[in-house]
């Protein structure tokens, strides 16, 4: 009589599980940092989910270089006042699920510009609209959590793109004292749990070609050990990705 396995009803992992050749991660910097056209330049169908309506002067670049390219855009009318009301966010939100999934099953790049647009509409569909200060975020926080991690078991690159905002902390006030208030430092802004949840952080700085650069923060993957903490002339997708994935063809990534 054969002896069954202790832990024949687990899954037992294997490299083909978690050796998945696709970039998911932030892209985080100021203003014309080349945040968008990074992510635009992975490999098509690129599906972008726009808050931001900021593709002018970048599709068109990318367009013009690869004119068969497939890039979807869905914008979304989101500029919240104070009449803005947990229904309307709602109705957004709903949207934006429908959409996200479907370019999930769908496109090889998802966009999502930007991200902390996208968070805000979470907070206000979850009756969040008074800021940081209304504590009871744990039902938002598990819907964005969840909607994120449906891209994990596809093989699809994600992007989050993010803005900054001023960092808040301990200052000397120009009184003497010791107070709270803006540090002089730059920081993401977004779901604060999305750095753990993504593989790969890029902060992107400049303004032009001359002075375009690139700072990797964490990354996964089996070049990773080696790209970690280091900064870079402004790389493309397919270049960057190929030293994530050092076994990887540039055909994998245009």
């Amino acid at each position: 009589m054969a002896v069954k396995h202790p832990l024949a009803q687990y899954q037992r992992a294997t490299i083909a599980d978690y050796e998945k050749h696709r970039l998911f991660g932030t892209s985080w910097g100021e203003p014309g940092s080349r945040k968008t056209s990074f992510w635009l330049e992975g490999p098509a169908p690129v599906g972008v989910l726009s808050f931001d309506k900021g593709l002018e002067g970048v599709a068109d670049r990318i367009l013009r270089e690869q004119p068969d390219k497939e890039i979807y855009v869905k914008e979304y009318d989101w500029v919240p006042s104070e009449e803005t009301g947990v229904e309307d966010a709602q109705e957004v939100w709903s949207q934006y699920e429908t959409d996200y999934k479907a370019f999930l099953q769908n496109c090889r790049t998802v966009l999502i510009d930007k991200e902390n647009d996208l968070w805000q509409l979470c907070r206000y569909a979850n009756g969040l609209t008074g800021g940081d200060e209304q504590r009871d975020f744990d039902k938002a926080n598990l819907q964005y959590r969840r909607l994120i991690n449906l891209a994990k078991a596809t093989n699809v690159n994600v992007g989050f793109i993010r803005g900054c905002k001023d960092e808040w902390g301990s200052i000397t006030k120009t009184n003497g004292q010791r107070g709270k208030g803006p540090t002089g430092n730059r920081v993401q802004a977004g779901f604060k749990e999305l750095s753990g949840l993504v593989h790969l952080e890029l902060h992107h700085f400049g303004l032009s070609p001359d002075s375009w650069r690139v700072e990797v923060g964490k990354v996964r993957g089996p070049g990773g050990f080696e790209l970690a903490g280091q900064e870079f002339a402004s790389l493309s997708f397919p270049e960057f990705a190929q030293l994530v994935f050092p076994d990887s063809d540039e055909s994998e990534w245009v």
